[in-house]
């Protein structure tokens, strides 16, 4: 068998080949082996590749020595044209073997072309792609009669030290970990780098199943056991190939490793060794998954349709693509003072408290300086955290050892920040930074498409809102034109009827009919109130369309086809949208011919009402002029009375002049009611003389109640005298009549500013409370019971109106305890 030292060097080889070959170049893999295995081209045994189809296509500087030709006329050539037919018989089978992928050992005579033999042993290890594809075998002979020579084992063990050294330079350079697995113990030997790629000191105390282990992620260890176990299987091929991740001693990730290897057995198919190599492809890997996580964000970005759904969105897939322990997403408001929180991971159930929703924005956080500045603030450790931002310490939201905060910008403008910490401490490398703003980017534009979104969904559930309220008001005003009592007509800007009510046909006594513009509208035929006709242009709707008039009750005579005359009340105006402009004219018609009629009627019928109350009220003062002083003539008869006939008397007078004062009453309601007010003829004079006249007279009248007059300050002004002694009289008639009989009646008046207020107030049952808003009206009387009111109801309508005729105001408070108060206030002056 070949030299342990030799065999070794051609696993390590053909385990190099495999590691550094790019994927998808398998053609090149002949002439990338042919390239390695010139390393050993000085080697003192026959080392030669022949590939699958039986041809050489490298040989060592030996083959010259034992052919005696010039190499390049043995490459190409096959290995029965250069053995001979007699020498390629004896290896033709271990040949075929071999290119079946099976390892081949044996040790022989062997007859070559020119005659000569030789005794040789010889291995052919096949050379199998990563698909399975034997692509030829590598072919090492040694001639083991000059083993027994000394000097020829020296210079083969020095050849193969200086192959070797060639070997340890070109893992050198590809940076490669050599590592070799004894089946017996299950130890690892690992050269520097390999020692170096998973954080072990330099040495070369083999590495234990369990060490090994325990340099890998958790998550990883069970894959590469299974690759392990599946290469050492007689079974199968021998192939090992895993990618993994190693962990430091606080299992924090250090580097991606990609690791191949070979099994090799021997006859009775029992592994004899194994041996690989380990390269590190951290940066390829994390390129890799940081395209796999920017692609899955954009996934499940791309289903994210509304705001909240892609602040969502962002805060669970942005900590997993950056392996965040959480991640928080904030917002600048419309008025750019405020942080409002869209969406939060990682946190704790209720650390993000009420006060954290939305806060002002300079707030002392992460997220204040990322929109200040634009740019990424980072912090590698909570230490230099804590210096920028000490009221933090202890919260419950302050997580992990490491943050940063990522400004969110769309077409120039800082919409908002996104926040990560980190479970360990760490370096924010320029590859990291420009993953996390690739990633804040992408999370930025999602968010104002989402924005757009919502606004152009909220704009199209407004307009799709906006179109069923119009068709119901289209419909509703199909509904009321059709039911509609007067007649309406709706015209464009331009002058063009377009639509009508029903009524338009009932009032007009024939169809709508549309027209053009204007100058069509002709065809209704209508009269001013002096018998002119309407000319088109003058129609109220003509003007509101034209000049923009607004017309109210405009009355119009028209004439029926059937040549019956109907008189209408018209109105137009011009309607205009929110920004002004004309939008279309529409005209009101009312058929008010009964009520013409019908009001004809109610003044004829009150003229005749009211002449006849002038009339009697004339012909009643008559005889009781007569009475009146019949009375005043007996009381001041010198034939003296007798009590019964002078109290019989003053029963007389007081009846003559309370139904003096009715029949006033009555000339004033219908003076009023003819539509003109109270005459009164100012003059200079004081109030506190007729109001001691009206006091007096009262008196007299009804002797047994107590009447008391108090006044105060300037009583002077311009009134008419006759009508407040009305006034006075109907107040305390009124007070008379509801107050308690024991209690007293006051007048009093104050004249000390611009007004002078004059007052009545009784005890007594007060008035009721749904009767105080309408106590001045006429006729007006309580319904029954012992609060009502007595009298005919015009009273205290004089009072009021005597009182507006003046400039003057009244009011009244009634109640048990404060008793009934009527107050006066007259202007001293006329303010015409």
């Amino acid at each position: 068998m070949l030299t342990p030292s030799l065999s070794d060097f051609v696993d390590k080889l053909l385990v190099l080949e495999r590691s550094l070959r790019q994927p998808d170049s398998a053609a090149e893999a002949l002439g990338f082996l042919e390239k390695l295995l010139i390393t050993v081209d000085t080697a003192p045994v026959l080392l030669s590749y022949v590939d699958s189809a039986g041809r050489y296509r490298f040989c060592n500087q030996a083959y010259e020595r034992w052919f005696g030709e010039k190499r390049e006329f043995l490459l190409g050539r096959s290995v029965q044209e250069v053995l001979g037919e007699i020498g390629y018989e004896g290896v033709r089978g271990a040949i075929q073997a071999a290119l079946s992928g099976q390892r081949v050992h044996f040790e022989r005579e062997m007859l070559y072309r020119d005659g000569g033999r030789r005794l040789v042993r010889v291995d052919y290890v096949p050379h199998v792609l990563p698909e399975g594809r034997v692509a030829g075998f590598v072919a090492m002979v040694e001639d083991v009669t000059e083993l027994r020579q000394g000097e020829r084992a020296s210079r083969m063990a020095e050849a193969l030290r200086e192959s070797e050294e060639r070997l340890r330079l070109a893992l050198t350079s590809t940076q490669l970990g050599i590592w070799e697995l004894e089946p017996r113990t299950g130890e690892r030997r690992w050269d520097g780098r390999c020692r170096e790629l998973f954080g072990l000191p330099p040495g070369e105390a083999p590495v234990s199943q369990e060490s090994f282990l325990a340099c890998l992620h958790p998550e990883d260890r069970t894959c590469v056991e299974a690759a392990m176990t599946a290469a050492c299987d007689p079974g199968g091929d021998g192939c090992y190939q895993a990618e993994y991740r190693t962990v430091d001693s606080r299992g924090r990730v250090v580097r991606w490793l990609a690791s191949h290897g070979q099994a090799y057995f021997d006859e009775q198919r029992r592994l004899v060794r194994c041996v690989g190599t380990v390269r590190d492809i951290t940066v390829s890997r994390r390129a890799h998954l940081r395209v796999e996580r920017l692609y899955a964000m954009s996934s499940a970005l791309s289903q994210a349709l509304l705001p909240e759904d892609v602040a969502r969105v962002v805060v669970r897939e942005g900590a997993a693509a950056l392996e965040a322990l959480s991640a928080s997403l904030a917002l600048v408001d419309v008025e750019g003072t405020t942080f409002e929180l869209s969406a939060a991971h990682g946190f704790p159930e209720g650390v993000l408290d009420e006060r954290w929703q939305r806060f002002p924005i300079d707030t002392p956080v992460m997220f204040r300086e990322a929109v200040r500045t634009g740019r990424s603030v980072l912090y590698g450790n909570l230490e230099a955290f804590l210096l920028d931002y000490p009221e933090q310490a202890g919260s419950p939201a302050l997580l992990g050892r490491a943050f940063a905060a990522l400004p969110l910008r769309v077409r120039g403008a800082v919409i908002g920040a996104f926040g990560l910490s980190f479970e360990h401490e760490r370096e924010f490398s320029p590859e990291d930074l420009q993953f996390m703003e690739a990633l804040g980017q992408q999370c930025a534009v999602a968010i104002e498409r989402s924005r757009f979104y919502a606004a152009e969904r909220q704009a199209r559930a407004e307009a799709e809102q906006l179109r069923d309220r119009l068709a119901a008001e289209s419909t509703l005003l199909e509904t009321v034109l059709k039911q509609l009592p007067v007649g309406v007509v709706i015209a464009e800007p331009g002058g063009r009827l377009v639509r009508s009510s029903a009524a338009i046909e009932t009032i007009w006594g024939h169809s709508f009919v549309p027209s053009t513009g204007i100058s069509e509208y002709g065809v209704y035929k209508g009269y001013h109130p002096d018998g002119r006709p309407y000319a088109p242009e003058e129609w109220p709707l003509s003007r509101s369309l034209l000049h923009g008039e607004t017309v109210v009750r405009e009355p119009v005579t028209i004439i029926r086809p059937d040549a019956s005359r109907r008189q209408i009340d018209v109105s137009s105006t011009l309607v205009r949208d929110a920004a002004g402009r004309p939008v279309a004219g529409v005209a009101v018609s009312t058929d008010v011919t009964q009520h013409h009629e019908l009001r004809e009627a109610l003044r004829r019928e009150g003229e005749v009402r009211e002449r006849l109350l002038g009339i009697v009220s004339h012909d009643l003062r008559n005889p009781l002029q007569a009475i009146s002083t019949a009375s005043q003539l007996l009381l001041s008869s010198p034939a003296p009375l007798t009590a019964p006939q002078r109290k019989w008397v003053a029963r007389i007078r007081m009846s003559v002049l309370r139904m003096d004062r009715l029949i006033r009453d009555l000339l004033d309601f219908v003076r009023v009611r003819q539509g003109g007010t109270l005459p009164i003829q100012r003059q200079p004079m004081s109030l506190e003389e007729v109001g001691r006249t009206a006091v007096d007279e009262l008196q007299a009248a009804h002797p047994q109640r107590q009447l008391l007059l108090e006044t105060r300050g300037e009583t002077r002004g311009e009134w008419d005298p006759e009508r407040l002694i009305q006034l006075l009289g109907n107040l305390l008639s009124n007070a008379l009549t509801h107050g308690a009989e024991g209690a007293p009646i006051h007048v009093r008046m104050n004249g000390e500013g611009a007004q002078v207020v004059l007052e009545v107030a009784n005890q007594g049952i007060p008035i009721p409370p749904e009767l105080l808003p309408r106590i001045f009206e006429p006729f007006t009387r309580a319904s029954g019971g012992g609060n009502a009111l007595k009298g005919v109801g015009l009273g205290l309508f004089i009072v009021y109106e005597i009182v507006a005729a003046h400039g003057g105001h009244i009011d009244v408070s009634s109640s048990a305890e404060g008793g009934t108060v009527f107050r006066v206030r007259l202007p001293r002056m006329s303010s015409a």
